[in-house]
C-alpha cells in the first residue's frame, strides 16, 4: 500500500487542499460508489468543523465510510480521536460520557471518567442519533453546539472537530427538533441504483478482497500524521472573502424561505463559513455563487430536495459551478421510462410473464413515478411557484402521464393473468 502520508513539514494551504481532494475523497469515491455527495460533504463539514447527518437505510455503508475517512485524516482510534457507538432507547450516559468516577463519588463528589469516550473525541460517528433519550440529550446538545461538557461541577472543553451522525429517518418530535437543527447539513445516503450496480460489485469485492489478504491486519494507512495538521484549512477560512456573494446569497435564502423551507438566521450565518470551505476547496479565496451547491442539503424533511434542487442548482451552473445533482435530469429518467415501456408492451420467448413478473414490473414503475412526484421539476407545473418554468413542467408532466398510463396497463396484465 502507498504511504499518502503527509510529512511531518508544514505544507502551504493550497498543496495542503489538493492533498485533501486527491488523496483522500478521490480515493474513498474509488471505493464506496455513489457517495460523492456524502464524502464532499464530509470534507466540507470537517474542515468547517460543523456537523453532518446522514440519513437512509440500514447496510448504506454509512460505518464504514466515516471510519475510513476519518482514519485517513490522521485520527487515532486507540487515543480516542474517534468515538463511535450505536444508540437505542436504552443507551445510559456512561456508555457515552464515561462511567462514573466510583472512588470520587464515594468522597461525595460525582465526576465521570472521560478517557476515550465522547468528551475527549475530535471526531464521532453516532449511528441512530434520534434513539438518544433525555438522559442524554441535553449534554449532548451542549457537546455539539457550545463544544463543552459538565463533569459534575467542572465545566470543561471538548476537542470535537465534528460529529457524523446517522438515522433511518428524519425525526418528527418536537423533542428531539434541537437535536436535529444542530446538524447543519444533511445529505441522503441509500442503495446503489441499478447504473452503478456493477461498479458497486466489483469495488466492494476489491475491498473485501483486500480483507482476506490482510486479515486481522486490517489497517488504513493515513494521509496526514494527526488532525491537527488540519488546523490550517479551518484558520483560512476567515481569509476567505464573502463579500461577493452576499447579494446573490441574501435573494437565495429570501426564495428558499418563500418555498416553505424554515431557514433560522442562526443556520444562514453559520453556512457562510461552509462556503468559505466550498471555496477554498475550489483553490480560491473569494466565494463565488458557484459555492451554493452546499444548499442543496438544508432541507428538513427529504421532500424539500426537489425545491431546493429547482432554486439552487441553476444558480451555482450560472456562476460556473456544477450543482452536485441531488436527482437524475428528466433525460435520464425519460430513458429508464423507455425501457420500462419496452417490458410493458413486448413479449420474449424465454421470459414467464406470470403475476410474479408483473408484480415486479410494477413495482419498478410505481418508484419512477414516485421519483418524478418528488422531483424538482414538479415545481415547474405550480404557477404560483418561484421556479416556474413551463416548458420544464410540460416535459414533466408528460413523463408522469406516460408513467401512469403504463401501470394501468400492468395492473390489467395483472388481472387478467390472476383470473387465468
Amino acid at each position: 500500500m502507498n504511504d499518502d502520508r503527509l510529512p511531518g513539514a508544514t505544507l502551504a494551504l493550497n498543496d495542503l487542499i489538493s492533498l485533501l481532494r486527491v488523496n483522500i475523497t478521490n480515493r474513498l469515491k474509488q471505493d464506496f460508489v455513489g457517495k460523492d455527495q456524502v464524502i464532499d460533504l464530509m470534507l466540507i463539514s470537517t474542515i468547517a468543523r460543523e456537523h453532518l447527518l446522514l440519513v437512509g437505510p440500514p447496510g448504506t455503508a454509512k460505518s464504514e465510510l466515516v471510519k475510513r475517512f476519518v482514519l485517513l485524516l490522521g485520527a487515532r482510534k486507540h487515543s480516542g480521536d474517534l468515538f463511535e457507538y450505536l444508540l437505542t432507547r436504552f443507551t445510559e450516559p456512561n456508555e457515552l460520557f464515561g462511567p462514573v468516577n466510583i472512588k470520587a463519588f464515594q468522597q461525595g463528589t460525582f465526576t465521570r471518567n472521560i478517557e476515550r469516550a465522547l468528551p475527549q473525541a475530535r471526531i464521532a460517528f453516532l449511528d441512530e442519533v434520534f434513539k438518544a433519550n433525555s438522559a442524554i440529550l441535553n449534554a449532548l446538545l451542549t457537546i455539539l453546539n457550545e463544544r463543552f461538557f459538565f463533569n459534575g461541577l467542572e465545566q470543561i472543553s471538548v476537542p470535537l472537530i465534528s460529529i457524523f451522525g446517522a438515522t433511518n429517518e428524519v425525526p418528527e418530535s418536537s423533542e428531539l427538533a434541537a437535536l436535529y437543527d444542530r446538524f447543519l447539513l444533511r445529505v441522503r445516503t441509500d442503495n446503489v441504483d441499478d447504473r452503478q450496480f456493477r461498479a458497486l460489485l466489483h469495488a466492494g469485492w476489491s475491498m473485501e478482497c483486500e480483507r482476506i489478504r490482510l486479515g486481522r491486519n486490517e489497517e488504513v494507512m493515513p494521509v496526514l500524521d494527526s488532525l491537527d495538521q488540519l488546523q490550517p484549512v479551518y484558520d483560512a477560512l476567515e481569509q476567505v472573502d464573502l463579500t461577493p456573494i452576499y447579494d446573490d446569497y441574501r435573494e437565495l435564502v429570501r426564495q428558499i424561505r418563500a418555498e416553505g423551507i424554515t431557514l433560522s438566521d442562526r443556520r444562514v450565518i453559520k453556512l457562510l463559513k461552509l462556503i468559505a470551505a466550498a471555496a477554498l476547496l475550489r483553490g480560491e479565496q473569494s466565494a463565488s455563487a458557484a459555492d451554493f451547491w452546499i444548499l442543496l442539503h438544508i432541507w428538513n424533511q427529504p421532500q424539500q430536495v426537489a425545491p431546493l434542487q429547482a432554486l439552487v442548482g441553476p444558480v451555482v451552473e450560472r456562476a460556473g459551478g456544477q450543482a452536485i445533482q441531488a436527482e437524475r435530469n428528466l433525460d435520464e429518467l425519460a430513458d429508464d421510462l423507455a425501457g420500462l415501456e419496452q417490458r410493458v408492451q413486448t413479449r420474449q420467448i424465454h421470459i414467464a410473464y406470470t403475476a410474479t413478473y408483473y408484480s415486479a414490473l410494477l413495482h419498478d414503475l410505481e418508484l419512477s413515478r414516485q421519483e418524478l412526484l418528488n422531483h424538482s421539476a414538479a415545481q415547474h407545473n405550480v404557477h404560483h411557484s418561484t421556479s416556474y418554468d413551463p416548458t420544464i413542467g410540460k416535459r414533466w408532466k408528460q413523463l408522469l402521464d406516460q408513467t401512469e398510463h403504463l401501470i394501468d396497463q400492468v395492473l390489467d396484465q395483472l388481472e387478467a393473468e390472476e383470473r387465468i
